[in-house]
């Protein structure tokens, strides 16, 4: 991390079991495009609402934020319809990542709650090591969810850990519409 120039991309890991994570993973890829960079943002989970405000707050963006759903993580096949791309399976959204990265498609991609994935073993953590390493120089990978394996804490140049202090749920608070999805 020593030495690292502005020109140089990251491995950003966002995880922990408080709130805030995809949101904090958004707002960077917002904040990228608002500086004339290019996102991509791969949701790895499918949403327990059949439509996230993420996706449909995005809209607005244009070209310069890609969304990209994965069908066989859709709860509704109509989740789907929202979001400027979708692919059929995990594995397809990791080449299309590699694809976004290699061609210069991207300078943040994100990989929202990969991190469960990787824990729970359904994602090789090679293969996610594997993209971090081939990526181009100046790109950024931002890996979010509950559970970061070891392997990837142990390169990444930022990790932020979302402790959970207080959340409605614990009060028996229902998820709200544009506060938790």
């Amino acid at each position: 991390m020593e030495g690292r120039s502005e020109g140089q991309g990251q491995l950003i890991v966002f995880t922990g079991a408080g709130k805030g994570k995809t949101t904090a993973a958004l707002g960077l890829a917002c904040r990228a495009v608002g500086h004339g960079k290019r996102a991509v943002f791969i949701h790895f989970t499918g949403p327990e609402h059949p439509r996230l405000g993420d996706v449909a707050g995005t809209a607005g963006i244009g070209a310069e934020l890609k969304m990209v759903g994965i069908e066989c993580q859709a709860s509704e096949v109509s989740y789907l319809d929202e979001f400027d791309e979708s692919v059929p399976t995990l594995e397809a959204a990791l080449n299309r990542a590699r694809e976004l990265l290699a061609g210069g498609e991207c300078d943040v991609c994100v990989l929202d709650d990969i991190n469960l994935l990787l824990h729970q073993g359904v994602v090789d953590v090679d293969r996610i090591i594997d993209l971090i390493t081939s990526r181009p120089e100046s790109a950024t990978i931002v890996l979010t969810g509950r559970f970061a394996p070891a392997a990837i804490v142990e390169i990444a140049d930022v990790v932020t850990d979302f402790a959970e202090v207080r959340h409605p749920a614990q009060a028996g608070v229902e998820p709200r519409k544009g506060i938790d999805f």
